[in-house]
């Protein structure tokens, strides 16, 4: 397993509570960042409760034999396997709960797993993954948002319906009856740092303000804890999370 040092931080913004959670697994390899919706109750129960499923799962799977992925891209073995499997479980404790207070909750989730020299990457939201290397940011992660749809099928979204919509998504954890995250692998390096964080985050820090912010050194709580105070100073409206992970060395 490659060797990190991983930091964490939260603000709850100019909101009344904080809906996002993170996650620190280093033993396991799993860092993640969830941002919960479904109102002041939903919000925070579900993105805590995906998390905590989540993370259960794989450390239950420590030590246990895996099947292999039958196909190239197809993840359903392996670290992909696990993964998905861990979101999946984490989509039906949240559809399990969804009653009165909590009928309307979900919530986003993006995370990490490090094993044999690479990154497993997954995600079902807006919330994003970002990979710092060489002074360059590299955006690991797709949203699944009304907009990205229209981005990506080259309509015009200099409109009213894709700016009321910007933020609407179209996937995330129990929103639906099914969930299908987006899953990715990627070799990993000495000296990557990686970005795990809410929409409250990235949208006031974009690109050419958190390289600088985290080239700047210091630990990796010292880092998610400057970019969570840039999000603020900025007008960060939203709740504020990130994670950040240095990759020492690679095993």
């Amino acid at each position: 397993m490659s060797r990190t040092d991983s930091g964490a931080a939260t603000h709850v913004g100019r909101r009344p509570n904080n809906e996002d959670s993170f996650c620190q697994k280093p033993e396991l390899g799993f860092f993640a960042v969830a941002d919960g919706l479904g109102g002041h109750e939903g919000g925070e129960v579900a993105s805590q409760l995906v998390l905590c499923t989540a993370a259960d799962f794989l450390t239950s799977q420590v030590g246990q034999p895996q099947p292999a992925a039958p196909a190239p891209g197809v993840p359903d073995g392996g670290v992909e396997g696990l993964i998905v499997r861990a979101v999946r479980q984490a989509h039906e404790a949240v559809r399990s709960q969804q009653s009165g207070k909590l009928s309307m909750m979900a919530s986003t989730i993006t995370a990490v797993v490090l094993c044999d020299g690479d990154a497993v990457v997954c995600n079902l939201g807006d919330s994003r993954t970002f990979l710092v290397r060489g002074g360059e940011l590299r955006r690991l992660t797709k949203d699944h948002t009304v907009l990205a749809e229209m981005e990506e099928a080259g309509l015009d979204t200099r409109n009213p319906f894709a700016a009321m919509h910007r933020n609407s998504l179209t996937g995330a954890v129990g929103m639906d009856a099914s969930v299908d995250p987006d899953c990715q692998r990627l070799p990993v390096q000495p000296g990557d740092v990686l970005v795990l964080c809410s929409d409250g985050l990235y949208e006031p820090v974009p690109p050419e303000v958190m390289v600088p912010l985290l080239a700047r050194g210091g630990s990796a709580q010292e880092m998610a804890e400057r970019l969570v105070a840039e999000a603020y100073n900025r007008g960060g409206t939203d709740n504020i999370t990130g994670v950040v992970v240095r990759v020492l060395e690679v095993g």
